[in-house]
């Protein structure tokens, strides 16, 4: 073995080794990838398993192949992808002790999947598993297919709670199948309503999770937060007022069955408000102006940038907006990872970034380069845009902030001023309690979708969640 696991990894080794079923909820960069490897290749020596099957999000299917050949050279590992027939080939006869695929080739190869779980004796391991959090979504569906048929069922995920407690309770049904040691998801809700610090609930929930942070098992230097609040161009200001004021008399006009569908899509509406305050031309394409967070930008990475050998990421949620910045900035030394980015470029980006001269601010998307990278030669993380995605704003702050790092880090948010952008910072700083009760550190969810009426034309008024949404949140854990 070339490698020497820190104490907390050997603590996660021995916590999936000991029961058929286990979420590792260790926070990102602590290294819950090598920990899974190191545990199969243990359960393979003593001769208690034959194989590995690992479920993952398509961007994370090489970087898996990469630590398997890293960590443990002497497995066999195929990633099962391409077209139905080659995948179906692969999942069939896989030749090697890990197969590798992906959500997507999980939920429509269900029966090869079975199949290859039934044939040999497996650990499965769905790494993100906050992917399978939704019960009623297929991928939820195809994870509790295949649950029953793998002698051991890991689940990775360092943000396991990304919007309510049932997030929690359908992971662990997926580690415990035939019977949620929770209960049912009614009766488990019902009792969290009514005790979020309900012992019974917090003994299962730590038998079956094992959560470690960064805090608890790193010397890691400072991170630090700061708002820069950047008032936007009076055109862009225009455009913003008017959207803002046609939503109002639209919501306020509507009956209440109309709301109701309404509501289900309230976070999409918003996000057309989020956009302008970020760049207006992702709504209007035949604008020709530069907004506000654009410019301020450009003396924000000269200043940050005058130091030799400084490096920054600088991240994006829109594509529009990266190719823009991408373009922008290309003389100072930029490069990208984002959906537009093809998968065999990411990990080359990555690392001349970490390592080379000719990187010096990387712009990418929380989707594409979230999950996945380390990024530890940046000092300096900068937002230009955030979204309500509580586990893509905590991933992406770890590419940088995790072992390797030797720098204090510095994380700066452009908030337009008196926009929805106040009320995100706020819901995401806030999404806390939740997770505090059930894992004992803070992260949460939003109630966006279940505002009232009146309570949606607050929040685009004033920018900040009603007072009934702050309190329902606000949970002492």
């Amino acid at each position: 073995m070339g490698y020497s696991l820190l104490d907390h990894q050997r603590e996660g080794v021995e916590f999936l080794k000991i029961a058929p079923g286990g979420l590792l909820a260790f926070e990102q960069g602590l290294g819950k990838t090598l920990v899974a490897i190191d545990a199969f290749s243990s359960l393979l020596m003593q001769g208690r398993v034959d194989q590995m099957v690992v479920i993952c999000p398509n961007s994370l299917k090489r970087n898996w192949k990469a630590e398997i050949e890293k960590f443990a050279p002497s497995l066999s590992v195929t990633i099962a992808e391409g077209k139905p027939k080659e995948r179906r080939a692969t999942l069939d006869q896989p030749n090697a002790r890990v197969v590798v695929t992906s959500y997507e080739t999980a939920r429509s190869e269900v029966t090869p999947i079975l199949a290859l779980l039934s044939r040999r004796r497996s650990v499965l391991v769905f790494d993100e598993s906050h992917a399978a959090k939704n019960s009623k979504s297929l991928t939820s569906i195809a994870a509790q297919e295949f649950a029953p048929y793998a002698e051991y069922r890991w689940l990775l995920s360092g943000t396991p709670i990304t919007n309510t407690a049932e997030d929690l309770h359908t992971q662990i049904g997926i580690i415990r199948p035939g019977q949620n040691p929770l209960g049912t998801a009614e009766s488990f809700l019902a009792a969290m309503e009514a005790d979020p610090g309900n012992p019974r609930i917090r003994e299962i929930t730590d038998a079956n999770v094992l959560r470690r942070t960064k805090e608890q098992c790193l010397d890691l230097p400072e991170k630090s937060f700061m708002d820069i609040r950047i008032d936007l161009q009076p055109w862009q200001r225009k455009l913003y007022d008017e959207m803002r004021h046609q939503m109002v008399c639209e919501i306020e006009a509507m009956t209440g069955e109309q709301y109701r569908a309404y509501a289900s899509t309230a976070l999409s509406q918003l996000t057309r408000l989020i956009q302008i305050a970020s760049n207006p031309s992702l709504l209007f394409p035949d604008l020709n102006q530069d907004p506000a967070k654009f410019e301020a930008l450009d003396s924000l990475l000269r200043d940050i940038l005058s130091v030799p050998g400084r490096k920054v990421i600088l991240w994006s949620n829109y594509i529009r907006s990266i190719e823009t910045l991408l373009e922008r900035f290309g003389p100072l030394g930029a490069a990208a990872i984002y959906g537009g980015t093809p998968t065999e470029d990411r990990q080359a980006i990555a690392k001349e970034f970490q390592e080379g001269e000719s990187i010096r601010v990387l712009i990418a998307n929380p989707a594409a380069a979230g999950t996945g990278f380390t990024l530890t030669a940046a000092s300096y993380t900068i937002y230009e845009s955030l979204s309500w995605r509580y586990d893509h704003y905590a991933q992406s702050q770890d590419r940088n902030h995790r072992i390797g790092q030797t720098e204090p880090v510095t994380y700066l948010r452009l908030l337009a001023a008196d926009t929805i952008e106040d009320a995100i910072v706020k819901a995401l700083e806030r999404k806390s309690a939740l997770a505090g009760t059930l894992l004992g550190d803070r992260t949460g969810g939003d109630l966006i979708a279940q505002l009232s009426k009146e309570e949606m034309c607050e929040l685009l008024r004033t920018n900040s969640l009603p007072e009934r949404v702050e309190r329902s949140e606000t949970v002492d854990g």
